[in-house]
């Protein structure tokens, strides 16, 4: 009997032991006038790079961070908008390049929470802007700034390597594939995030993983709305085009639902990807009229699990586009799972089975596999694993367990095989996408004075899917200015993390362990109306993210 290798097994074989660079190289070879990046650039154009012109501006960045004393080992952090997303990506490439790693920053983070990420990755360099460039020199004044905007011939200017070729590169071995490229911050259920360690490795089977999910080609075009400063852009996006030889488009922060469709028509994308709640409001401006997406043939989402009725209002609008959906984490690559368009719209709601070269399993509290249709914590296994997390021990050892990930997300197994998301193990809330740790709100609420007892938990919002309740116990004989709370909460968190909706309880529900019950207490919040506060300042800007 013969037996035909899989077009999946085959790329895979080719990836084994390279690392980002490498893999660039080769793509240059084969690909080498075909679009590798379109990108946002800070000074207020697009740049629109081939796979050659990618390899070059790489290996010049490369030359400029060493001149300026970026070293093997050395990391990196960006603290940047997606305004400025291509600085962002060939500062990255020039860093793996050296064999250096890079810690993409949230912008929007508040400075407790910047200040914590940088005394963790601890960077030698920071490529920002001038205007948060203060920040740093209070939370860590060891790193220096690179500045994108520093007058031209400053010592402190982000060298753009469109402009520069003549330093030398050092003699020094070539990074490897286990070697440490990314560390990307992810919320969890404590209040401070961790830095998960990715390697040349794991990012590029996650390209491998996601690609294949989504159904890359080489002649596609891949777009989508991804913050920088998540794994979507440089360990999903970026990779699952290059590794399938695709271009990539990223999209700016500041642009609008329309803006989105005008760049989908001006770049020729065939597959777009986005998280649930934007994708919503998009259909709806499309619907308004005046775009043309004939090109788009796939349209990819995750992040949420996407409505019955909205997968039916995208077949309906764009009847010529299958749609697909993922799940993955930033541990996981965020490699994960998928749902094929074939099985559209029978199992609507269903996340899939495995992506290549991945496994997924529900486990029960031991550890041990369950039976088809019953509820454990989703595990996951496959190349595209990170390596762990930075300087934190305790939490690899209890997420990296013989080879597989624990997840934190609940699931089940269908009779076909599919996983079906359940609940959060973690108390993550999923706002649009953007994940909050409830920890992290409660112990910003509970240093208020006043406050005896403070639990935040999810509620449904019909556009972002999740939106955040935070719920407050006075102390006996207080009386809790809600607006107070809500500013402390703005002062110490990321706008997205401050509660919309406020609720003044006389008691938490506990378990006899003294656990406050989250499920009852969001089912209970459901039935209260919340407090009426007055608009918050974000609110009054026009701020919904």
């Amino acid at each position: 009997m013969t037996v035909a290798m899989h077009p999946t097994d085959a790329l895979a074989n080719e990836l084994h032991g390279l690392t980002v660079p490498a893999l660039l190289r080769r793509r240059a070879a084969q690909r080498r006038h075909h679009l590798a990046l379109s990108a946002p650039s800070y000074s207020g154009h697009r740049d629109r790079l081939s796979y050659v012109q990618l390899v070059i501006r790489m290996e010049a960045m490369a030359r400029s961070l060493h001149a300026r004393g970026l070293l093997a080992g050395d990391r990196v952090a960006l603290l940047l908008a997606n305004t400025a997303a291509r600085e962002g990506v060939l500062t990255a490439l020039g860093c793996w390049a050296l064999g250096a790693a890079v810690a993409p920053l949230n912008v929007r983070a508040a400075d407790e929470e910047l200040g914590h990420a940088l005394q963790l990755v601890a960077p030698s360099i920071v490529v920002t802007t001038t205007e948060s460039a203060a920040r740093v020199a209070a939370l860590h004044p060891e790193a220096r700034c690179l500045l994108l905007d520093a007058p031209a011939g400053s010592a402190d200017r982000w060298p753009d390597p469109q402009h520069s070729f003549d330093a030398p590169l050092p003699e020094a071995p070539a990074p490897r594939a286990e070697d440490l490229s990314c560390l990307l911050f992810t919320s969890g259920t404590t209040a401070r995030a961790k830095a998960v360690m990715h390697c040349h490795r794991s990012q590029v089977f996650a390209g491998l993983a996601v690609g294949g999910g989504v159904g890359l080609a080489a002649d596609d075009t891949y777009q989508g709305a991804w913050p920088i400063f998540t794994s979507s852009v440089l360990n999903m996006a970026c990779m699952a085009a290059w590794v399938h030889g695709a271009g990539v488009v990223l999209e700016e922060n500041t642009l609008d639902n329309a803006g989105r469709l005008r760049l989908i028509e001006t770049e020729g994308t065939s597959v777009y990807h986005g998280v649930t709640a934007p994708l919503h409001f998009m259909i709806d401006e499309y619907v308004r009229g005046g775009y043309d997406l004939s090109r788009v043939r796939r349209l990819g989402y995750g992040g949420a699990v996407m409505p019955a009725e909205v997968i039916a209002k995208f077949s309906r609008h764009l009847p010529w586009v299958d749609q697909v959906h993922i799940w993955g984490m930033t541990e996981t690559g965020p490699a994960g799972t998928y749902l094929p368009p074939w099985y559209l719209p029978r199992k609507a709601g269903c996340i899939g089975g495995p992506m290549p070269g991945c496994a997924v399993r529900v486990v029960n509290d031991e550890g041990r596999p369950l039976a088809t249709g019953e509820v454990g914590e989703i595990v996951f296994a496959g190349p595209s694993a990170a390596l762990g997390y930075l300087h934190n021990e305790a939490a690899t050892a209890q997420a990296f367990v013989d080879g597989w990930v624990h997840t934190g997300d609940m699931g089940r197994l269908d009779d076909e095989g599919h996983l079906h998301f359940v609940d959060r193990k973690k108390d993550i809330i999923n706002r649009g996408g953007l994940k909050i740790a409830s920890a992290a709100v409660e112990e910003v609420l509970y240093r208020c004075p006043g406050v005896a007892e403070a639990a935040v938990v999810a509620v449904p919002h019909p556009g972002l899917g999740e939106d955040i309740a935070a719920c407050v116990v006075p102390r006996e004989g207080a009386t809790l200015d809600l607006a107070a709370l809500r500013a402390a909460c703005t002062r110490h968190l990321a706008d997205y993390q401050v509660p919309r909706r406020w609720h003044v309880l006389a008691a938490l529900p506990k378990n006899p362990m003294g656990k406050v019950l989250k499920r009852e207490l969001r089912d209970a919040v459901l039935q209260l109306p919340p407090a009426e506060l007055p608009a918050s300042p974000a609110h009054t800007a026009g701020h919904t993210s």
